[in-house]
């Protein structure tokens, strides 16, 4: 969320909070009811859109990075003996399909990455017999494609989670807009009934409704006008 959608969203939650305070006066109008009920449930969408945009790929980029490491290291281990043993036997071929760098894997296509460790693994394999002198074992072929599997899944569940984030993205704007609109066109309107019945009530719902720039990066709640005192007109 950016500043102003936070600003804004402090203010629907300020003005629902506001509302609930004051629930005695305005409970028995139907319509203003209905639109406080709907504010809510428009606050709890918002705000479950946010923490998924937020959250979404935390977990999964950590795992993701994890696991990109150690398959990276492994894919080192072995390709160098591959290397060393290419070199021994003026194979240039082998060396050219075994020549790689940490520093050479970064920023590489997570696709490209899962396919290096599935090529070394097959190129190890190849020459399992030999790579022995060098101690390469089955086992270490066995785990250099145990972590090409998982890097492959975990990179899967990061892309899952991107897109999960990007339409969350995509549909907070609209669904902070709404909310707006809920606001300025219905309950706005429906408050001027309370004007002079409830004066107090009607001015600290005004309020509620002025929006806070809160320099913050979660959406937090304004101070919320004191509950009106209840007045009836003579």
């Amino acid at each position: 969320m950016n500043q102003e959608q936070i600003n804004s969203t402090g203010m629907h939650s300020t003005v629902a909070s506001y509302m609930d305070q004051n629930k005695t006066i305005w409970s028995a109008n139907k319509a203003v009811t209905a639109t406080v009920t709907q504010l809510e449930a428009n606050n709890v969408v918002i705000t479950q859109k946010r923490d998924t945009q937020e959250n979404s790929t935390e977990g999964q980029a950590a795992l993701a990075l994890q696991a990109k490491t150690s398959l990276e290291e492994k894919i080192i281990e072995i390709a160098d003996q591959i290397y060393a043993w290419a070199t021994k036997n003026n194979d240039v071929v082998t060396q050219a399909q075994s020549h790689f760098t940490l520093s050479g894997f970064d920023g590489i296509d997570p696709d490209k990455l899962e396919q290096t460790g599935k090529d070394v693994g097959a190129l190890a394999t190849a020459s399992l017999t030999a790579l022995a002198d060098y101690g390469i074992a089955q086992a270490d072929v066995d785990e250099l494609n145990t972590l090409t599997v998982d890097f492959g899944k975990k990179k899967k569940a990061l892309q899952t989670a991107a897109a999960t984030r990007s339409g969350q993205t995509k549909t907070l704007p609209q669904a902070i807009k709404d909310n707006q609109s809920l606001l300025r066109l219905q309950l706005d309107k429906q408050m001027t009934k309370f004007k002079k019945t409830n004066p107090e009530f009607y001015a600290g719902y005004h309020a509620a409704r002025v929006t806070i720039n809160r320099r913050s990066h979660h959406t937090g709640k304004q101070p919320t006008p004191a509950p009106a005192p209840q007045t009836t007109t003579k």
